[in-house]
């Protein structure tokens, strides 16, 4: 294995628990010996940030007020368990069960929830913000005044759900299930993509009950190579020295030797891409505002599917049958490149720039575009030019080269 893909490897680890030895001790003990000593100590509070907790049973467990921050509770049973106040912020809790749970004032930022149940939780004034809940089960919970901001929805069930006062700024419920929802007095912005596909608008909000504030964001923009280079080592090896990880600085440098010479893309995000999809997730999610320029990368062929690629330079790549699937490519420069055969089942390509893209044999069932720029260059799937009335009939702009 080359050098640079072995320091990727390292810096893409599981992070070091910086949770107390004996609070994981005391954990092990069992519920009834854990709650008896929180009753019976007030002032005890749990320090579990960066345990490995995945697949654990703790239904009914007394979490109030603890440190889980950066935890791992993948899997884990946290049925009727009792999170009030604490904090799970960036913590991976992927098809954990909280049915039931008491996540009242709750922080869960940037935390991963993606297939998780949350039957009948009670999220209220949690904050969620960033949070990933794609396919989540989230029907008769209550986010009641919740912090619900740029958090992912896409395909959860939130029937029955209560999410009045909750703010849904950049909120994405693209093909969410929302029977019955409450919806009164919930923010939404024109950044908030609704179940339909649709941004949230003024009228909208008024059928809903729901109250509309213009919250147009500046689009992330491709940037040149070495800016970017900079941004990505600065992020991971921040987070790198935080984790206890080999600095990203050594293995840029590494990179930039073995890699293409003068790579007009930035070779580190390319590598990460390759690595670990979730870390790729999960680093966007935590610095929404991180540049992406693959320009010119080559990813022939390659499972590329959930990725967020979210206004990613991706000009002139090479992505011929590549899998993206369920990804995200909102606002993504993709002028010129080439996706014939691609797979763009459900993917989100709005407001993309697709002039002169390559789209011949695509499948592109449930794909997004709402307003994604097209021009008579774009190759469509069907091996025909894009016209102002394909655009029309897709939501698209057709602009004239």
């Amino acid at each position: 294995m080359p050098i640079a893909l072995m320091l990727l490897s390292v810096m893409l680890s599981r992070p070091l628990s910086a949770a107390d030895s004996d609070d994981l001790k005391q954990l092990r003990e069992g519920r009834e010996a854990w709650n008896a000593k929180r009753a019976a100590e007030t002032t005890f509070v749990p320090d579990l940030s960066g345990a490995d907790l995945k697949g654990r049973k703790f239904s009914g467990f007394d979490f109030h007020g603890a440190s889980l921050e950066g935890a791992d509770l993948s899997e884990s049973n946290l049925t009727g368990a009792n999170l009030s106040g604490a904090r799970l912020d960036s913590s991976n809790c992927e098809g954990a069960l909280f049915d039931g749970a008491n996540l009242n004032g709750t922080f869960l930022r940037c935390a991963t929830l993606d297939g998780a149940i949350l039957e009948g939780a009670d999220c209220s004034g949690a904050d969620l913000s960033g949070a990933d809940l794609r396919r989540a089960e989230c029907s008769r919970a209550s986010f009641s005044g919740a912090n619900l901001q740029n958090v992912h929805f896409r395909e959860a069930g939130l029937g029955r759900v209560n999410f009045s006062g909750a703010d849904l700024r950049g909120a994405y419920l693209w093909r969410a299930v929302l029977d019955r929802a409450v919806l009164m007095g919930v923010k939404v912005s024109d950044t908030t993509v609704l179940e339909s596909g649709s941004y949230a608008d003024a009228v909208w909000s008024v059928a809903n009950g729901a109250i509309f504030m213009a919250d147009v964001r500046v689009p992330v923009v491709a940037v040149e190579h070495a800016s970017s280079l900079e941004q990505t080592g600065t992020l991971a090896a921040s987070r790198g020295k935080r984790e206890g990880k080999v600095p990203l600085k050594s293995a840029l440098n590494l990179w930039r030797r073995t890699g293409p010479a003068d790579a007009p893309y930035d070779t580190a995000q390319y590598e990460m891409l390759k690595s670990d999809w979730r870390e790729w997730n999960r680093l966007r999610r935590e610095n929404p505002s991180m540049r992406v320029n693959l320009t010119e990368a080559r990813y022939d062929h390659k499972n590329l599917s959930q990725l967020n690629l979210q206004g990613a330079n991706l000009q002139n790549a090479s992505l011929r049958g590549t899998d993206f699937s369920e990804g995200d490519l909102r606002g993504a420069d993709l002028r010129g490149a080439n996706l014939s055969e691609a797979s763009l089942v459900g993917v989100d390509l709005a407001g993309a720039d697709l002039r002169g893209t390559k789209l011949w044999r695509a499948n592109m069932s449930r794909t997004r575009l709402n307003r994604a720029k097209v021009s008579p260059a774009t190759v469509l799937d069907s091996g025909k030019p894009a016209t102002g009335a394909w655009a029309m009939k897709h939501g698209a702009l057709y602009m004239a080269d």
